[in-house]
C-alpha cells in the first residue's frame, strides 16, 4: 500500500510566527490555548519559540510575504500596553481631580471664616 502524503504544506510568515511566540510568552496564558486559537499544532508553537529563543527563527524560504494594502492594514495594540495607557491616564485625571478638590476645599474654608468674619461685624 502506498503512503499518503500532504503535498501542500502550511507555510507561515515571519511575522505570524513572531506574533504567534509574542502570544505565547505572555505570563498567564498557556500556549497550548494560543496554538489552539490560531490552527496550529502546539509542537509548531513550541519549535517557534525555541527558534526564537535561539535567535534561528525565521520565514520559510518558499513563503513569499504578502503585502497587505494601507487601506486594509488593521494596527493591532498589545493588550497590556493599551491598559497600561489607559491606567496611566486614569492615574493623570485622578491627580487633576485631587488638585482641583484641595482646591475647591481651601475656598471653601475661606468663605466660611469670611462668614463668621462678618457675622461679629454685624453685632
Amino acid at each position: 500500500m502506498g503512503q499518503t502524503k500532504k503535498r501542500n504544506y502550511d507555510r507561515y510568515t515571519l511575522e505570524f510566527k513572531q506574533q504567534a511566540v509574542k502570544l505565547a510568552n505572555h505570563p498567564k496564558v498557556i500556549a497550548k490555548d494560543i496554538a489552539e486559537s490560531l490552527g496550529i499544532h502546539p509542537v509548531m508553537l513550541y519549535r517557534w519559540r525555541m527558534e526564537y529563543k535561539n535567535g534561528e527563527l525565521r520565514e520559510n524560504k518558499h513563503m513569499k510575504s504578502k503585502q497587505v494594502s494601507p487601506k486594509r492594514l488593521v494596527k493591532r495594540t498589545d493588550p497590556l500596553v493599551e491598559k497600561e495607557a489607559e491606567l496611566a491616564k486614569a492615574n493623570k485625571r485622578i491627580k487633576e481631580l485631587e488638585q482641583a478638590l484641595e482646591s475647591c476645599t481651601e475656598e471653601l474654608d475661606l468663605l466660611k471664616k469670611a462668614k463668621r468674619f462678618f457675622e461679629k461685624t454685624k453685632r
